[in-house]
């Protein structure tokens, strides 16, 4: 047996084993994805806001008759 057919021997036996993973809660969360739901919500608003403005602007200045 080589030493490149033991070394895969030993990697399919530690997947198998399911050796627990050390990755902690705080290493998962990344603040870029808090940003950018900050971005996506005030364009949300931006945008609803935006839209009532000009709904507000044609009714306002719309003929009466």
């Amino acid at each position: 047996m080589s030493k490149v057919d033991s070394i895969k021997e030993h990697e399919r036996a530690r997947f198998a084993a399911g050796m627990p993973s050390s990755v902690s809660r705080d290493d998962i969360r990344d603040p870029a994805d808090y940003r950018m739901l900050y971005v996506l919500g005030f364009s949300i608003a931006g945008a609803i806001v935006t839209n009532a403005l000009v709904v507000l602007y044609f009714a306002s200045f719309y003929p009466l008759g």
